[in-house]
């Protein structure tokens, strides 16, 4: 249940219902509070150590796996990154268009999570890599993107972040043939603060600005039109910020993408923020490195058992479709996944025109017969029958990756060379189980008949096992966490890492901003000096001359009984703004501006 994010009341509270009784749990609700901090006091400082010992042991096992890390040269921690077999099957299929950036708080040492996003077949996020790293200068994303390329043998065709400098001067050196997609998202939320809530409120402005911006069938000279035609109308031609981020409209407006292939399927950073809050439902930010990277694995295999279910609702499911005897349509329900056929009949628009009748409309129509390529408005022309193959996207299909496996086995022992026999022979025993369940799901009959074929090898695997000793309580923590502490630390954890926005829950504003947000706002002003910005008790020009003038008493002997502190009355006679005053020479100031109020504080004291 730690795997899950589950603390250990909570964890007892759901034994008792699983057991029948608090008594059948077998332990008390302290023995699992114990337990959890004898876990961490086992991870104590091999912390950093077993987070890379983990993924660098399944590298020795797996030929598929890529673990790749770096360390200061004080033997600190500063960046890990690793990808597994499923992840690179995915990114060679879905790996167009990827989206990364840094999240925050998801262990103990605050070091930043760094996910690379994809967009699978069934129009679904998923994790094609992830990464650990200590900073966000642009070195770090540096060796980030060169890891990232040397595991997957190529950088994808376009890149979505943020504006962050540090990434782009990292792509623009790493990636320099990917295209970096700025966030259209972070750039238009910007709008209102930078141009003014007036014009943006009073006027449609932001309406305007915002049709030629989003949409995608502009060509680039007109987007270049439409904008000047826009700020001209509205005296805003020279605008700084405006004027800045028309000088990056390359970058971010999707009239500059029609030709980069799925450029369209993500145009924000949306993707990977729904994607930070899928890992931050399952991750701990108190949790250790290695209790994280656990947290990890539950995640993706979440993501990965999310994608077998649509699978297998894309197989063994039919969706409903509007004529049977449209073959087209037919063709496509039975070639792309349910998710993307359905998406895309009830974002289209069918009609069915008829060209004996006389119309004012008129078509325009270019269409090749000896390899079938087509651009028309209306293809109802000639008798078409199915698509074209090469209009067939694969990553849209059903199969546009082998059916979903379990992954490979990692043991101790074994022959290496055979891994690979060993894994293809579970995953052909996976497939036909699901196939035979799906086809024998109506015929009781048949199906238990299977079932018992089945129960016959339960005595052959029972024979095949032998006992083992009762696992101590070190076993058992080295199996929950997959690896077990070395005798010496040679990776060190990092202490203190800042990263952007530290010390705060909202992003870091402009002085311009500031500004903004401050007007209106009351200030605070002291009573003794009159400025802003504090108070009469923090006032450093009156109550550095008190203490001044209380110290030069002490020097001199004190006051004589009945007389003031002679120290505070040359203070006094020296500045018309009297202070505060000092009775025998301890340092007590008053707030009061009365002999009155004085003599109060006098007797209270």
């Amino acid at each position: 249940m730690s795997n899950l994010n589950i603390g250990p009341v909570r964890a007892f509270n759901i034994m008792k219902e699983l057991c029948g009784g608090f008594d059948n749990v077998g332990a008390t609700k302290c023995d699992f509070k114990n337990f959890k901090k004898e876990l961490n006091v086992f991870i104590g400082e091999f912390d950093a150590e077993m987070l890379v010992r983990r993924p660098t042991r399944k590298k020795e096992f797996l030929p598929n796996f890529t673990c790749e890390y770096q360390t200061t040269e004080e033997g600190v921690l500063k960046c890990l990154f690793w990808a597994n077999e499923d992840m690179k099957r995915n990114f060679y299929m879905f790996g167009d268009v990827v989206s990364f950036d840094a999240t925050y708080k998801q262990n103990k040492y605050n070091m930043m999570f760094v996910p690379f996003t994809g967009i699978d077949n069934h129009n679904r996020n998923v994790t094609l890599g992830a990464s650990i790293i200590g900073s966000e200068i642009a070195e770090t994303y540096s060796w980030l993107l060169n890891v990232f390329k040397d595991a997957f043998g190529y950088a994808p065709r376009v890149i979505v972040t943020d504006q962050d400098p540090a990434m782009k001067r990292a792509i623009e050196d790493v990636w320099p043939d990917s295209r970096h997609r700025l966030c259209m998202w972070h750039i238009m939320d910007k709008l209102t603060t930078k141009v003014g809530p007036t014009i943006c409120a009073n006027t449609d402005f932001r309406k305007r600005l915002s049709a030629i911006v989003w949409t995608d069938s502009l060509l680039p000279e007109a987007f270049e039109t439409e904008w000047a035609a826009v700020l001209n109308e509205f005296n805003l031609s020279d605008h700084e910020w405006l004027t800045y981020i028309y000088g990056l409209h390359q970058s971010w407006i999707p009239a500059y993408y029609r030709e980069e292939e799925m450029s369209g399927l993500m145009r924000t950073s949306s993707r990977f923020e729904s994607e930070n809050h899928f890992f931050g439902k399952i991750c701990n930010p108190k949790c250790t490195l290695v209790e994280f990277l656990s947290h990890f694995d539950t995640a993706v295999e979440a993501q990965r058992q999310e994608h077998c279910k649509n699978d297998h609702d894309t197989r063994y499911t039919s969706p409903d479709i509007w004529n049977p005897d449209f073959v087209l349509e037919k063709q496509a329900s039975e070639t792309y996944t349910r998710t993307i056929f359905l998406c895309s009949i009830g974002n289209s628009t069918r009609y069915s025109p008829d060209l004996d009748q006389p119309t004012t409309e008129f078509y325009e129509v270019m269409i090749r017969e000896e390899d079938v390529t087509v651009k028309c408005s209306c293809n109802r022309v000639v008798d078409v029958r199915e698509f074209p193959r090469h209009y067939i996207l694969r990553r849209w299909t059903r199969e546009a990756v082998p059916n979903s496996s379990p992954g490979s086995i990692l043991t101790d022992g074994g022959d290496p060379d055979r891994s690979v026999e060993v894994n293809r022979c579970i995953r052909e025993i996976s497939n036909v189980t699901e196939y035979v369940i799906n086809k024998l799901v109506s015929k009781f009959d048949e199906m238990c008949n299977f079932r018992d074929h089945i129960k016959q090898f339960m005595s052959v695997a029972d024979d095949a096992q032998f006992d083992t000793p009762p696992k101590t309580r070190r076993n058992r923590f080295a199996e929950l966490l997959g690896v077990a502490p070395t005798n010496t630390t040679t990776i060190r954890v990092p202490i203190g890492t800042r990263f952007k926005g530290c010390g705060s829950h909202k992003r870091m504003k402009s002085k311009k901003e500031q500004a903004i947000s401050q007007a209106g706002k009351k200030r605070r002003r002291c009573s003794k000096c009159k400025n802003f910005g504090h108070n009469n008790h923090t006032c450093g020009k009156y109550n550095v001359k008190a203490k001044d003038a209380s110290t030069s008493k002490r020097a001199d002997g004190g006051a004589e009984d009945g007389e003031d502190a002679g120290g505070v009355e040359d203070v006094e006679d020296t500045d018309e703004d009297a202070g505060p005053s000092s009775e025998d020479g301890d340092d007590v100031f008053y707030t009061s501006e009365t002999a009155e109020d004085a003599d109060v504080e006098q007797m209270l004291e």
